[in-house]
């Protein structure tokens, strides 16, 4: 959900990880910032990080709950709708939207397959009334079934509009076909026929809400310009009294695919043709070199450049965009090499000559002097994102959303430095195999 953004201020997020108040900055670590971490009784985590931003600070609530933990049959989306009701009020603050305009706040929220990701940007002095206004919907979320039918309808919208794109048409029909049992199956935003009876689902909306939006599943960061020790004693303030009570859901664990899986789908609007190659691949892991190679592995192999983009996109013109998704996630998910086609009928040699490129990699070996310099733009694309608060929190929360923690942060990019060209073809080898193969092929139905 994209809600208006109000006030277009800056500010600062992030946090760090232990499990007693401390201050850490690690001399020979990626991440600049003083950090101070400490955890409440009933499990919140917090993370304050002094980040600059003259009088400014970005306050974050990240969830760690997505479409991942929607394990019951029939409510898909409701990681997805609770973005929405977030913003509905509670009794002390029922105009939510209100209060946050009132001090010229910048204010929204996200979901993804593992988290759901809220922030707020505003001015230092305004940090006790965030925490209070924050706290208070985190533990008392209030909404009528009227509220909740009409943003249900809502949601049935954003997925209507959603199944007009034909980047969303070809990811259902590619998770459809990758995923036999694991959550990952299904969008963000739900399968469409729990969508469409969402809005007689309130008693399990309330559920849904009593059991993940709890101090042990949710990790605060506070990053910007403003005091230590007066932000901690505020978060304990009003969040101590916030009952735990979260519990682990039983995600289901994929089986092992054994062999090549094929597919296609029409899309009933003009389109050029889409093909992507996916592979089933680890979870993330900060100090494990396969992980780490083959996040490395899908600009070198596939990104603007590659061999292939080169030959493929700038000089013959075959493909409109190449691209090599390889980002990995909380849960083992795939990564992707997706492509449009300028010509229908030249889909199946592209096809042939992206296997063939897969097969390269696991034989040769990557030039030295490239590795070096992805590397480089990898660490300097990190330090670049923190430049503004916002980027700040967005940077780390993807190491809080697999970890719970900020630590791996460090580890992970000494890990990166250690990658060698051989590591990346061990993980070429053992994540780009034939039978985790998924292709599937997007076309524009006949008219």
């Amino acid at each position: 959900m994209k809600r208006l953004l109000i006030a277009p201020v800056l500010a600062s997020v992030v946090l760090g990880a232990l499990a007693v108040p401390a201050f850490s900055q690690e001399e020979d670590g990626i991440f600049p910032f003083e950090t101070r971490t400490f955890e409440l009784d009933n499990g919140l985590k917090a993370y304050l990080v002094d980040a600059g931003a003259p009088g400014m600070l970005a306050y974050v609530s990240v969830v760690r709950t997505g479409a991942r933990d929607e394990v019951e049959e029939g409510v898909t989306g409701f990681a997805h709708f609770f973005e929405h009701m977030m913003f509905r009020g509670t009794e002390k603050y029922p105009n939510y939207d209100g209060v946050t305009e009132s001090f010229g706040a910048a204010r929204n929220a996200n979901t993804s397959q593992d988290r759901t990701f809220y922030y707020l940007v505003a001015g230092s002095e305004y940090l006790e009334q965030i925490v209070d206004l924050e706290a208070d919907r985190f533990q008392n979320l209030s909404y009528e079934e009227t509220e909740f039918r009409t943003e249900a309808g809502a949601v049935l919208g954003e997925y209507q509009n959603s199944a007009a794109s034909s980047f969303s048409v070809l990811d259902r029909a590619v998770r459809e076909r990758i995923f036999t049992a694991h959550t990952y199956r299904h969008q963000t935003i739900g399968f469409e026929a729990d969508v469409r009876v969402m809005p007689e689902q309130y008693d399990y909306s309330r559920s849904f809400f009593e059991r993940f939006y709890r101090p042990e599943n949710v990790v605060l960061m506070v990053v910007g310009d403003f005091d230590f020790d007066n932000a901690e004693a505020l978060i304990r303030e009003h969040y101590s009294g916030w009952e735990p009570g979260y519990e682990t859901p039983a995600v289901p664990t994929e089986p092992e695919q054994t062999e090549p899986r094929e597919g296609a789908v029409t899309y009933q609007g003009g389109t050029l043709p889409l093909l992507t190659i996916n592979y089933m691949a680890p979870a993330w892991n900060p100090t494990d070199r396969i992980a780490v190679a083959t996040e490395l592995l899908g600009g070198l192999a596939f990104g603007q450049n590659s061999d292939i983009y080169r030959k493929l996109v700038v000089e013959e013109r075959r493909l409109q965009f190449l691209q090599g998704g390889f980002a990995l996630s909380r849960d083992a998910d795939f990564v992707q090499i997706l492509c449009m086609v300028a010509e229908p009928d030249d889909v199946a040699a592209v096809k042939e000559e992206l296997l063939a490129e897969v097969e390269r990699f696991k034989t040769e070996l990557v030039d030295a002097q490239k590795l070096a310099d992805t590397k480089s733009a990898a660490r300097y694309g990190f330090l670049m994102r923190l430049e503004t608060p916002l980027g700040v929190a967005n940077s780390v929360s993807r190491v809080i959303v697999n970890t719970g923690t900020l630590d791996p942060i460090n580890d992970y990019y000494r890990t990166l430095e250690t990658i060698t060209p051989e590591d990346l073809r061990e993980a070429a080898r053992q994540v780009l195999a034939a039978n985790g193969r998924t292709t599937v092929t997007l076309t524009q139905a006949e008219s």
